[in-house]
């Protein structure tokens, strides 16, 4: 049973022999592109320690990333059983690993185990208070608090300190230039949480960070717990 990835993790033994011999774990390099914006989904994609960056695109064709996935969800899991398409371009943002499962063998077992369309259900929730809380973020909250929580975000998702991240990256993510994300990370510096590494960022002193960051990372880490701790049945498939 592969436990590095959250969703996989909660299948039965029996669940994941049936499909094991269809799945592949892929070592996915930085800059790759493993979704295109408007092709259909052939394939769900399981973060184990690679993180995806998901980018939006204007009909003027301006594109920017604005979240990123990594071992608690996956990629496609919503598409491949809805319209089969696309409607964002998936890059790999941090390389790693990460299970590739045939659409059609994921839509199967979506079908046949509870267990799954459970977990699914549960990570929708996640992602619909995340969503809420980041349009609160944005309005109360400094750039340096929202980078504090930025980087303990991506910290977690590829359960590493040494975060190989670009300045431009993270201005796309929070929103704002590029300018201000270097005056943030200099603010963090100087305080002895961060510092500049080979490939990106460093966090130097966790409990420090989380001192910093902004209460909205508390508080969705709080109602994941309560959503992740409900043993309600959800509905059928």
């Amino acid at each position: 049973m592969p436990t590095s990835n959250a969703i996989l993790a909660c299948l039965p033994p029996g669940a994941w022999a049936s499909v094991k011999d269809s799945c592949v774990l892929l070592d996915l390099a930085k800059d790759r592109i493993i979704q295109r914006l408007g092709e259909g989904v052939t394939y769900v994609h399981f973060p184990a320690t690679a993180v995806i960056a998901l980018g939006a695109e204007t009909v003027a064709g301006e594109t920017v990333n604005v979240t990123l996935l990594g071992r608690e969800g996956a990629l496609g899991v919503f598409e491949a059983c809805g319209s089969r398409h696309s409607y964002v371009q998936a890059t790999v943002q941090i390389g790693g690993s990460a299970w590739r499962m045939p659409a059609p063998v994921y839509r199967r077992l979506f079908g046949e185990c509870s267990e799954l369309r459970q977990a699914i259900h549960k990570y929708v929730e996640v992602l619909m208070v995340e969503a809420r809380q980041a349009v609160a973020c944005n309005a109360l909250h400094s750039v340096e608090n929202r980078l504090a929580r930025t980087l303990l975000e991506i910290s977690e998702k590829s359960q590493a300190l040494d975060l190989p991240i670009t300045q431009y990256a993270l201005s796309q993510l929070l929103g704002v230039q590029r300018t201000t994300v270097a005056a943030s990370i200099s603010g963090l510096q100087r305080q002895g949480l961060i510092r500049s590494g080979r490939r990106g960022l460093v966090i130097v002193k966790p409990k420090g960070l989380e001192a910093a960051a902004c209460a909205c990372r508390e508080t969705v880490a709080f109602t994941r717990k309560d959503i992740q701790s409900r043993t309600e049945e959800t509905c059928d498939a």
